[in-house]
């Protein structure tokens, strides 16, 4: 069976690939191939960049002479992220990324053939899309890089969202008074109706005429409005009742509003649909070409978040296969697949292991990945996240037979540990003692949950001394760990705010961390590694670096640090954020 790269792939792609434009002198094909050639030797916003160019330069739609507004409106979303992001506390690239997931389908496209017998099922149909380019590699090349390379631009709407509500928590939680609650933010559109709508340039009656009469759903919408177009979109995808997609997707953006979330997809989409209908009309292109490709991009770019935030659970959707929406599809599968290589502009998002490259392979089988980071810990539950997450959304079976092989690979295991100008006042013994016993409970209360041997005493005053100490000496490296990892433990008192939870990877990095404390300790008293436990002989089959540690014996740490917040509770303490993390 036979595998290829990535960029096997890509060049696979515009081997068979021509460009209709290319009747003029210039080949359009070549300069959009070496633009990508040159961005996988170098992965770089300039390099993006000129992929964004050629690309929109190859299929303008814009009066002639007149600047690339699009190019213009990418330009703004490059700056503005990462000068504004570093106000919030999650935050990664998505200029480059996009172009990232752009190539990456493009030789998912190359790659595999039911994907490609999809498309051409769904697309290429010369009595219903006599508009369409000649072929169907360049007509895929048109929607998907519409698709692919503006599915993140309304995300700018999403980062004001963010700082509004990290900037009243910081002023609010100043006076440490929890007992209001937070301040909900939301955006609130007056006159939303100028931002959902298409400009009428032509008549309207001339303009979607022929549209109309394709589809009985038409005579329920406005078919210059992008909520409505997005609507029967769904509708044709999904089969959800037109009347029922399109209330909820009017409804939509006050959803957002008093649930306290945006989805940049939905702002992304209408923004296509907004400025591609408006160009369409004033250069006197076939109206058709917005009603089919240009509707078909927007609705995926839609799609990529809120077919899993909504739709899957407020109509009880299966996962989508590719022949009900090839776009969609590949949008949602791509995006979510493509994590290498992301700049970190957030807060928080700087402290965590980057994956800094991936290796591809794939065919008409089989999608393989394997994830590498060059320094860190990537969580065991990123990989697990990930499968479970694909089999929710994407009917993946129905494009690769053989199913999806991800993995991660930390090429240097270790950690970057967190500076802080300020002078954190170590817990206090007693406190200490109080957590030592909380932890031994609760190492017993939960070995009796899952039925497990348990080999010391109950009573934590009855344990052996060493034992007893084992547990304190936990304790103390408690608050050590924490702030290799950016937070400390402070009294309960303190005016600092308690974070409420540890994410998966913090979860994962201090397991590994309390393994190797926990190692440290046996071998001082004496302790040696063997395949078969021997407690009279001081010999334990636990003693082996975290990745050999078996699954079940790693989760005993994990548990433990899923229950810091708890056990610092019991013991009158809480835990917060390192000063250089705020």
């Amino acid at each position: 069976m036979k595998q290829s790269t990535l960029t096997q792939c890509v060049e696979s792609f515009f081997q068979e690939l021509e460009i209709s434009a290319d009747q003029d002198t210039c080949s359009k094909r070549d300069y959009l191939a070496q633009s990508i050639y040159e961005f996988l030797h170098g992965e770089s916003k300039d390099s993006a960049f000129h992929v964004y160019e050629i690309f929109f330069g190859t299929y303008r739609i814009m009066l002639k002479g007149a600047k690339n507004p699009f190019i213009d409106l990418l330009d703004t979303l490059r700056s503005y992220e990462e000068r504004a992001a570093t106000l919030i506390e999650k935050q990664r690239d998505h200029f480059v990324h996009s172009v990232n997931v752009f190539i990456l389908g493009l030789a998912f496209y190359a790659a595999n053939k039911p994907y490609r017998d999809a498309f051409s099922g769904a697309v290429m149909d010369d009595m219903k899309y006599p508009e369409n380019f000649p072929t169907a590699r360049e007509e895929f090349l048109f929607r998907w890089g519409l698709a692919a390379l503006f599915h993140d631009v309304g995300y700018p709407v999403e980062i004001i969202s963010n700082q509004l509500v990290r900037f009243l928590k910081f002023v609010t939680d100043a006076d440490h008074d929890s007992t209001l609650g937070d301040v909900k933010v939301h955006l609130e559109f007056d006159n939303f109706r100028r931002f959902n709508s298409v400009a009428e340039v032509v008549p309207k009656k001339e303009f979607i005429k022929n549209f109309y009469k394709e589809d009985d759903s038409s005579v329920y919408v406005d078919l210059l409005q992008p909520i409505d177009l997005l609507a029967q979109r769904i509708h044709q995808t999904t089969g959800i009742p037109m009347n029922t997609i399109k209330n909820k997707l009017d409804l939509y953006h006050a959803e957002m509003a008093r649930k306290g979330f945006v989805d940049h997809g939905y702002y992304s989409a209408i923004i296509v649909l907004k400025w591609y209908g408006y160009l369409i009309q004033t250069t006197e292109e076939e109206p058709l070409r917005f009603y089919h490709a240009i509707v078909d991009s927007a609705c995926a770019i839609l799609l990529h978040n809120y077919y899993d935030k909504t739709l899957i659970d407020s109509f009880g959707l299966q996962p989508l296969t590719a022949k009900q929406n090839p776009i969609a599809y590949l949008l949602m599968f791509c995006d979510e697949m493509q994590d290498w290589n992301r700049a970190a502009y957030g807060v928080l998002e700087k402290y965590r292991t980057q994956i800094t490259s991936a290796n591809i392979e794939i065919n008409d089988h089989r999608f393989g990945i394997s994830y590498y980071a060059a320094k860190g810990i990537i969580p065991c539950q990123f990989v697990e996240n990930k499968k479970k997450l694909f089999s929710r959304i994407l009917d993946i079976s129905g494009v690769f037979s053989e199913g999806l092989d991800i993995d991660c690979i930390a090429l240097e295991e270790i950690f970057i540990e967190a500076q802080s100008d300020s002078a954190v006042p170590r817990p206090l013994l007693e406190n200490m003692e109080r957590l030592a016993r909380a932890i031994h409970e609760d190492y017993i209360s939960t070995q009796k949950q899952r039925n497990a041997p348990i080999f010391v005493a109950e009573d934590f005053d009855q344990l052996e001394p060493s034992t007893r100490y084992s547990n304190l000496r936990q304790a103390m490296n408690i608050d050590n760990k924490l702030r290799k990892l950016g937070y400390v433990l402070v009294s309960a008192a303190a005016p600092e705010t308690a974070i409420e939870t540890l994410e998966d990877d913090v979860v994962e990095r201090y397991a590994i961390l309390e393994h190797e404390d926990w190692m440290r300790g046996k071998e001082r008293y004496g302790w040696t590694s063997s395949p078969v436990r021997n407690d009279s002989l001081k010999q334990h089959d636990c003693l082996v670096p975290w990745a050999e540690l078996p699954r079940e014996q790693r989760q005993k740490d994990i548990d433990t640090a899923e229950n810091l917040i708890k056990l610092a509770n019991i013991a009158g303490m809480k835990i917060v954020r390192m000063p250089s993390y705020e």
